[in-house]
């Protein structure tokens, strides 16, 4: 693979790519702001439904252990070949918190993910998001492959993939396939 020389950044740089907001490619209902450690306050009781867990193992996390993971988020990860790009989802009217999005970004490939709360699924509210995410790593970030990696039984994360444009590779990676999408 090829690496841009325009996309290789300091940590400081990077943390000043990953602190723009998604809001230029927000669309009706939804808003975002890059994730701060103290929003495990408000997401605790976002990601605290056990449903939201059935495909990926867990439980819902603690206070606690939301800020410590968050705070890890923040930092970015130890690798200077990655770049880790959280955000909050919020609805616009009222600013609550829905879910988030994420991104690892490494040299010209993002592996995305997301959540919403169990309240607010169905309303389209994860493929509006991720549909900014996947805008806003092709335009900036020069991504040109984006993966996800979705539970086989998961049909809600799978619509929400094909709603974004990712097709099954048919690669299967720790019991989840692979979904990709390419220009």
């Amino acid at each position: 693979m090829h690496t841009n020389p325009a996309l290789i950044r300091t940590p400081l740089e990077s943390r000043a790519w990953s602190l723009l907001s998604l809001r230029q490619y927000d669309l009706v209902g939804l808003c975002s702001h890059h994730l701060r450690e103290d929003d495990s306050i408000e997401m605790v009781s976002v990601l605290s439904n056990p449903a939201l867990y059935e495909f990926t193992g867990g439980i819902p996390p603690t206070e606690a252990e939301l800020a410590d993971r968050y705070s890890r988020q923040v930092n970015g990860p130890s690798s200077a070949q990655k770049r880790w790009h959280n955000w909050i989802v919020r609805l616009a009217t009222d600013n609550v918190a829905v879910g988030y999005v994420q991104a690892t970004v490494g040299r010209d490939i993002a592996e995305i993910a997301w959540v919403i709360g169990v309240p607010w699924q169905g309303n389209g509210y994860a493929s509006e998001a991720v549909r900014a995410l996947k805008e806003r790593l092709v335009d900036t970030a020069g991504v040109s492959q984006i993966e996800a990696h979705i539970h086989p039984d998961h049909q809600a994360s799978q619509h929400v993939a094909r709603a974004v444009g990712l097709h099954p590779t048919g690669e299967t990676v720790d019991g989840e396939e692979t979904w990709s999408w390419q220009p």
